[in-house]
């Protein structure tokens, strides 16, 4: 087998699995003269379908409650999940996973969990017909890997928000807890002014230290249960957790006046840019879904270009 077959090999070993793929970045590690395997001390819980693939979860030795809930450690917004589906436990250096009434069970390799049983390296775990993770015992070096692997994979490679594949799967989870627990929910999208003019002026390099910048100024403005992801081009979305419309508008306000003071310097001297923002709310949208909530945030940033640009339009 030639060395380009023997690397595909590795490649299509299974595209699906998170672990899998770290073989093939990890093949140095193979090589006479590698330096020794480090302690397989990390239990992980690895997304293998779905949204969120995979995405990683470390056990502690607490119990670890799996579900809907709110309280759970473990919280899925998976459709057919249970408020409360499962426990994983620590116990004698081993892991149990148990099933606490779920309504769609909890299976271990296929199998129904009917008691608490334990977990092997390597066993595929599903809570209800759709969330499916997969346990792994790991290194130190494979657990920060893996969690890369991750990271790059919900991330815009220039700016370093999220991805829009990450806001279309964030807003319908954060749409589904708004709606559980009685809360609002804010998004707020905003779009730079006038940036075609910038590219064609100054270039798309400058163009793109621009979003990078508005990119640097958006995520010092928000919490970290907010998410804050390139929409597409030079347009942004906050998801905005707890937040009324009101108090999006004050986030968008806040917003634009960093993104008015910031300065770009380029050879044709100092350059400065605004932004166009629309709000919106879970509450206040009729049709509360999160088609609707983008179109009307989107509908109020046009009016807001529309009606002269560098400001905030929260109704209408």
């Amino acid at each position: 087998m030639t060395d380009e077959e023997t690397k595909k090999a590795f490649v299509l070993a299974d595209e699906d699995d998170p672990l899998e793929r770290t073989a093939v970045v990890n093949l140095a590690d193979l090589r006479p003269g590698a330096s020794k395997r480090q302690a397989k001390d990390r239990h992980l819980l690895i997304r293998a379908r779905g949204a969120h693939l995979g995405q990683v979860l470390k056990l502690g030795t607490q119990p670890h409650r799996v579900g809907r809930a709110n309280e759970c450690e473990v919280w899925l917004s998976d459709d057919g999940v249970s408020r409360k589906h499962a426990t994983i436990t620590f116990d004698n250096g081993n892991y149990l996973i148990e099933d606490t009434g779920s309504a769609n069970g909890t299976f271990v390799g296929g199998q129904k969990v009917e008691r608490p049983s334990p977990l092997r390296d390597g066993d595929l775990i599903q809570f209800g017909p759709q969330a499916v993770f997969r346990y792994s015992q790991a290194d130190e070096g494979q657990e920060q890997l893996l969690r890369q692997l991750y990271e790059a994979s919900v991330t815009d490679a220039l700016t370093g928000a999220n991805n829009r594949e990450h806001f279309d799967n964030q807003l319908r989870m954060e749409l589904s807890f708004a709606r559980r627990h009685g809360t609002d929910l804010a998004l707020v999208m905003f779009d730079v002014d006038h940036f075609k003019r910038v590219n064609d002026t100054y270039g798309h390099p400058v163009g793109d230290e621009v979003l990078v910048e508005i990119s640097k100024a958006a995520r010092r403005l928000v919490r970290n249960e907010d998410v804050f992801a390139r929409y597409g081009g030079e347009e942004f979305a906050l998801i905005l957790r707890g937040i009324a419309l009101d108090g999006a508008k004050i986030v968008g306000e806040r917003l634009r006046e960093r993104i008015a003071a910031l300065s770009v310097t380029t050879d044709k001297g100092e350059l400065k840019v605004t932004v166009s923002v629309g709000c919106a709310s879970f509450a206040t949208t009729p049709d509360q879904t999160a088609e609707a909530l983008v179109q009307t945030a989107d509908k109020r940033l046009y009016a807001a270009k529309h009606g002269g640009r560098n400001r905030v339009v929260a109704e209408g």
